[in-house]
C-alpha cells in the first residue's frame, strides 16, 4: 500500500527535474528596452513595424496577452513546458513594455500616461491566467517565476502611483 505513494513521488520528482526551469531564458540575456529572445519572427515583427510609442506599446501588449491566453491553454491541457514558455513571454513583454513606455514617452506626458494606463489594465485583466499557469507549474519552476510576477505586479503598482499621484500616492514602504 506504501508503494503507490512512493512510486508517484519518484515519477513526480523525475519529471519535475526533467521540465525547463522557467525565468532562465526570458530577463536573463535581455536587455532592457530590447525585445524578448524568445518571441518568434512574426511577433517582433508586428511590434517592430509600429514606429510610433503608442501603437509600440499597444502592439506588444496584444502579442503579451495572446501569450498568456495560449499558456493558460496549455496549462488547462498539461502542457507543462510550452506553458512556462508562454508564461515567461509574458512576462517579459510587460517589462518590456514599461521600460519603452518609459524611455520614449518621457516628455508625451498624455501618451506615457496612456500606455502606463494601458499596461496596467492588461496586468490586472490577467492576474487570474497568471496565477493560474503558475499553480500548474511544477515546484522548482514555480519558485523561479515567482520572483518575475513580483516584478510585474510592482510594475503595475508603479503605473498606478505613477497615474494618481505623479509617483506620490504610493510609497515603497507600503
Amino acid at each position: 500500500m506504501a508503494l503507490k505513494p512512493i512510486l508517484t513521488l519518484i515519477v513526480g520528482v523525475v519529471l519535475g527535474c526533467a521540465e525547463p526551469r522557467v525565468g532562465d531564458m526570458s530577463l536573463a540575456g535581455q536587455l532592457p528596452g530590447q525585445l524578448p529572445g524568445m518571441l518568434s519572427e512574426m511577433e517582433k515583427q508586428s511590434i517592430l513595424k509600429e514606429r510610433d510609442p503608442k501603437p509600440h506599446v499597444e502592439s506588444a501588449l496584444k502579442v503579451a496577452e495572446a501569450r498568456i491566453k495560449t499558456a493558460f491553454q496549455f496549462a488547462q491541457e498539461s502542457q507543462i513546458s510550452a506553458a512556462a514558455q508562454d508564461l515567461d513571454a509574458f512576462l517579459a513583454l510587460i517589462v518590456y513594455a514599461d521600460t519603452y513606455a518609459r524611455k520614449a514617452l518621457v516628455s508625451k506626458n498624455k501618451d506615457r500616461n496612456h500606455c502606463l494606463k494601458r499596461i496596467e489594465q492588461v496586468i490586472f485583466k490577467q492576474s487570474r491566467n497568471m496565477e493560474s499557469v503558475t499553480r500548474a507549474l511544477p515546484l522548482e519552476s514555480r519558485e523561479a517565476v515567482e520572483s518575475q510576477i513580483a516584478d510585474v505586479k510592482k510594475i503595475r503598482l508603479r503605473a498606478i502611483n505613477d497615474l494618481l499621484g505623479g509617483g506620490q500616492v504610493i510609497n515603497s514602504s507600503n
